[in-house]
């Protein structure tokens, strides 16, 4: 009888363990990318994430301790360009235009984000 349970069981595993795992559902799609310094600073990594249903985060980091930013803010697709609003202090606006797995800036405040056009890759 104990025979008979083992190759029953082996069956029962090789079946479980052959089928394909669950799809991955991701909500959110990420760019990061590099961003001249601003103000004399050093160079800066920023990363921006796009929710869906409209809901935007921005994040820059410095190795400086006074570079670092975080924002949450809203993002809309207007006239094939990617409008961020961020509500923080002080208040920012970003305009993308995407080409392919890139995004590349249009509109930002170069005081805040440097004078370089900020280009940003996908990378989720």
């Amino acid at each position: 009888m104990r025979f008979l349970r083992t190759p029953a069981l082996a069956a029962v595993l090789a079946v479980a363990c052959s089928s394909p795992p669950p799809p991955l559902v991701r909500d959110y799609t990420a760019y990061a990318g590099t961003l001249s310094p601003a103000s004399g600073g050093s160079e800066r990594t920023m990363r921006v994430t796009l929710k869906d249903g409209g809901a935007a985060a921005v994040q820059v980091s410095s190795p400086g301790p006074s570079g670092d930013f975080f924002a949450d803010g809203s993002w809309q697709l207007v006239d094939g360009r990617i409008v961020i609003e961020l509500p923080s202090t002080p208040a920012a606006r970003l305009v993308f235009r995407r080409s392919g797995e890139l995004m590349l800036g249009r509109e930002w405040d170069r005081a805040l984000w440097g004078e370089k056009e900020p280009v940003l890759y996908r990378v989720r």
